[in-house]
């Protein structure tokens, strides 16, 4: 296919809540330009964009997709990225590699929780933006008005530069306000564009205070660089799958929407992996965005990050699941490149001569965890081999060993996420797992102190078993861990025995006397014993110093101890009370509250066995508009009631292990 040069190309990633129509907005788009024959449709599953069977099935979006059209003599690169908060990986992927959004809002739906959270993540990134106001042919729009709300809610300067003929299901076209001959009753819309405009540049300012007129082309000259310097917002509207207002979008995309800028000077190949996926038969697949230079097909490049050579294998450029074969890709360009052996999402490529200056993706942080575990331990090896590639396509997904629970964790942005994954695991590898929420790593401790024997003596035919010694248990600060001390004198154990003790005593604190939880924060002294000249070995006092441990930690008044977590939530004003409201429940304490942007943040400290579920249940409480990050602060008592449940459910395993 025909190469573009960088300056002919725009990059638009589109954004917005789930359900806003922004799959729709893409294959309307491709459709105009002749890309695809017929219109899909989301809910019939045969859409370019959402053509992975998770999504056909669920009918939402799920993973960034990529496509792209030709129009004007210019290629336009369409990176569709979901709704839904659990995967925000791919939005901020898509984020990444694109000069500018389009934020498509239902305009029936200005008022979406969700939504001032995108536009926040878009400032942060200081990304220029258009909008696209969808679904103007359903009822009850008063079109003005939204307007109105949107620069209420997101931005003084947002701009409308179109307006629907009518609104409801007699809307039929756009009305162009940036062209000069439009209809009476939208001249003042018009006016009041044009003072918008003028205003964000110095020169149509003094202009338009002195009644000068200003022609079309000085108001879209201006418009375009105010785009770039996100200094205006441009409102356009429409109906995706009525394909209302798309031909304007695309003439839009093309004529304002910035193109890539390469970095000064640099002409050698420069690259950013921004996603990876892994297709049965095919091998891998990864899709770069070209910083700098150009890169053809059969070239040799360098891996930076993994400091590996490797060599370019077919290049294509994407149209949902289509591959579209090219030699080369120039800079600015989205391109795929197969079969890279060592180079993963995320990884910076380049000429091995020449150390690139390119930025990486910045991820949010994994707010949702589960345990996952088989249903046979022999596809214990499966299940690790199907994470880590799944990890490799999606670096929302975590997994790692908890040795404090002894459980294999996996965590990611929600639910949603993570059942989606157990499916490919089955799908892919037929492996059945089980997700459900982690072991809360509790530990065990004494509040009081203890001097105990620990005394094991058996016989059988030859040499016996024996080993003596007394404990000294007590507390340490907490914080402190664990101490041994050997205060033995006198020769009463031979010395070459006290590590023997250490050994056991240690192993029994790790394996938890009450609950199975470590045990933490205690001062042991082995001060006296006895021992055997024949009899006694390490096994014998390793044994004795397990079994005075266990008991001299059930005399000095022993306690479970749970973590507590430093949480800060930030919500829009309106759920504050609701929010805290639940945070009570969950035995929180509200630390303070700060100001973060406009929204508000929380401060409080929670029991980590209450926040399992947290990324869910604030999601549902807010609507999708709140957040959270929370981190380890310190361990405190666990309240006796759920301290008690647990110690019995302790025990009650031990007794029928011990029957069995």
């Amino acid at each position: 296919m025909k190469t573009y040069a960088t300056g002919d190309l725009r990059n638009i990633c589109l954004v917005g809540p789930q359900g806003e129509g922004k799959t729709s907005i893409a294959e309307a788009l491709l459709y105009n330009a002749r890309v695809t024959t017929r219109l899909g449709r989301v809910e019939e599953g045969n859409t370019v964009c959402d053509s992975a069977e998770d999504e056909t099935e669920r009918k939402i979006s799920i993973n960034l997709s990529l496509s792209f059209l030709e129009h004007k003599d210019k290629k336009i690169n369409l990176a569709v990225t979901p709704g839904y908060a659990d995967f925000a990986g791919e939005l901020h992927a898509g984020l990444a590699v694109c000069e500018s959004a389009l934020l498509v809002i239902g305009g029936d739906n200005v008022n979406a929780p969700a939504l001032e959270g995108i536009w926040e993540l878009l400032e942060e990134k200081k990304i220029p933006v258009a909008i696209f106001l969808n679904k103007l042919d359903k009822d009850n729009l008063e079109f003005e008005n939204t307007i109105k709300l949107l620069k209420e809610k997101l931005s003084p300067h947002i701009v409308d530069i179109e307006a629907p003929d009518h609104t409801g299901q007699a809307f039929s076209s756009d009305v162009i306000l940036l062209d000069e001959n439009v209809p009476p009753e939208d001249l003042p819309i018009r006016e009041a564009m044009v003072e918008d405009i003028s205003s964000a540049d110095d020169a149509l300012t003094e202009e338009f205070l002195e009644g000068k007129k200003i022609t079309p082309e000085e108001l879209k000259a201006a418009l375009k660089k105010e785009i770039a310097e996100r200094k205006t917002f441009p409102v356009l509207c429409g109906s995706a799958t009525k394909n209302i207002g798309i031909k304007e979008l695309a003439d839009f995309i093309a004529d304002y929407m910035p193109a890539p800028k390469p970095p000064e000077g640099k002409t050698q190949f420069s690259g950013l992996v921004y996603k990876t996926i892994s297709e049965p038969g095919m091998g891998q697949l990864n899709f770069v965005k070209v910083v700098s230079g150009s890169i053809a097909a059969g070239k040799d490049i360098y891996n930076f990050t993994r400091q590996a050579r490797e060599r370019a294998g077919q290049l294509c450029f994407i149209e949902g699941k289509k591959k579209i074969d090219s030699a080369e890709a120039q800079a600015g360009d989205l391109v795929a490149i197969m079969k890279l052996k060592d180079t993963r999402t995320n990884d910076i490529l380049g000429d091995e001569k020449s150390a690139p200056q390119v930025a990486t993706i910045t991820f949010p942080a994994q707010v949702y965890e589960r345990s996952i575990t088989t249903q046979s331990k022999g596809d214990d090896e499966k299940v690790g081999t199907a994470l880590a590639i799944l990890s490799l396509e999606n670096p929302m997904i975590k997994h790692y060993y908890n040795p404090e629970t002894k459980e294999m964790v996996v965590a990611g942005m929600g639910a949603l996420q993570l059942e989606i994954m157990a499916k490919k695991i089955k799908t892919r590898y037929g492996v059945d797992v089980v997700l459900k929420a982690p072991r809360v790593p509790y530990k065990e401790t004494i509040r009081g102190k203890a001097e105990v024997q620990g005394k094991y003596k058996r016989q059988t035919g030859g040499h016996g078993q024996y080993g003596d010694c007394w404990l000294r248990i007590e507390r340490l600060e907490r914080g402190k861990g664990f101490e041994f001390e050997n205060k033995v004198v006198g020769g009463v154990i031979p010395r070459n025995f006290i590590p023997a003790i250490e050994k056991g005593v240690k192993e029994a604190l790790e394996q938890g006397v009450i609950a199975g939880y470590q045990g933490v924060d205690i001062r042991v002294t082995v001060y006296d014993g006895s021992y055997h000249d024949v009899d006694s070995s390490e096994m014998a006092f390793k044994i004795a110093g397990a079994m005075a441990l266990k008991k001299g930690f059930l005399e000095a008044r022993p306690v479970l101890l749970e973590p507590i977590m430093n949480a800060e939530i930030v919500v829009p004003g309106d759920y504050m009370g609701v929010v805290i409201g639940d945070l009570n429940s969950r035995r929180g304490r509200v630390l303070g509250m700060d100001k973060a942007g406009k929204k508000d943040m929380i401060k409080a400290q929670v029991p980590l066995s209450e926040m399992f579920q947290y990324a869910v249940d604030l999601r549902s409480l807010t609507k999708g508009s709140g957040k959270f990050s929370m981190r380890q602060s310190h361990y405190e008592d666990t309240p006796p009631d759920i301290a008690n449940g647990l110690i019995a459910a302790y025990q009650k395993t031990r007794e029928a292990e011990a029957e069995k």
